[in-house]
C-alpha cells in the first residue's frame, strides 16, 4: 500500500489515523486505534520519517492502527519508514528498542469505531502560545463529534487514566 492512498498530513497522526479506520479496505479487519506514550511524553521510536539523520524521533505521543485478522495482525504507521503495513511483531521489535526503563513505551487501546464515533479534536495542540501553527493543519474540517473523548484525555498516561494502559508484551500479546 502506498501513503497516497490515504487521507494524510504530517504531524496529525491522530486525524490520519481517525480517517483511516473509516477505509472501506480495510472492513474485513478487527480495528484498534494505538496511542502510544509514557508517563514522561518522551518516548523514542526508531524507524520514523522524521529521524532524519538521527536513529530515533522522540514523539510526546504517536498513533497508529493495529489491524487484525484470524491470517494476520498488521501496523499502520504512517510516519514509519518500515514497510506500510507491517507485521505487527516486526514493528514492535524494530520500532521500539530503548533499555531504559522511564522511555518505555505505553499504549491505550481504543477500538476503532469508539474512536470514530468519540475522538474529538480542536487542534489547539498545535498552536504555540500566540496562537500559530507550528505545523500546517489538515485541510480536511476539525474532527468534532458530539460525544467527545478529547484528545487530552487520551494523552493521559497516569494512574488516574479513564482507558486501560498497556506495556509493550501486552501489545505484542495482542496480535496472537
Amino acid at each position: 500500500m502506498k501513503l497516497e492512498t490515504f487521507k494524510y498530513t504530517a504531524n496529525f497522526c491522530e486525524e490520519n489515523i481517525w480517517h483511516l479506520c473509516q477505509n472501506p479496505e480495510l472492513a474485513a479487519f478487527t480495528k484498534t486505534v494505538l496511542i502510544i506514550s509514557n508517563r514522561s511524553r518522551n518516548c523514542p521510536l526508531w524507524h520514523q520519517k522524521s529521524a532524519v539523520g538521527q536513529d530515533t524521533v522522540r514523539w510526546d505521543y504517536h498513533v497508529v492502527m493495529l489491524a487484525s485478522s484470524p491470517e494476520a495482525s498488521l501496523i499502520y504507521d504512517f510516519d514509519s519508514t518500515l514497510d506500510l503495513p507491517s507485521p505487527l511483531g516486526r514493528y514492535l521489535e524494530l520500532t521500539f528498542r530503548s533499555e531504559y526503563e522511564n522511555e518505555q513505551p505505553a499504549f491505550k487501546a481504543i477500538d476503532s469505531n469508539n474512536f470514530i464515533h468519540l475522538f474529538f479534536s480542536d487542534r489547539s495542540h498545535m498552536k504555540d502560545p500566540e496562537g500559530n501553527w507550528t505545523f500546517a493543519p489538515p485541510s480536511w474540517p476539525l474532527i468534532q463529534n458530539t460525544e467527545k473523548l478529547p484528545l487530552p484525555e487520551l494523552l493521559d498516561f497516569s494512574e488516574n487514566s479513564n482507558q486501560n494502559i498497556y506495556n509493550l508484551e501486552e501489545v505484542k500479546a495482542m496480535g496472537i
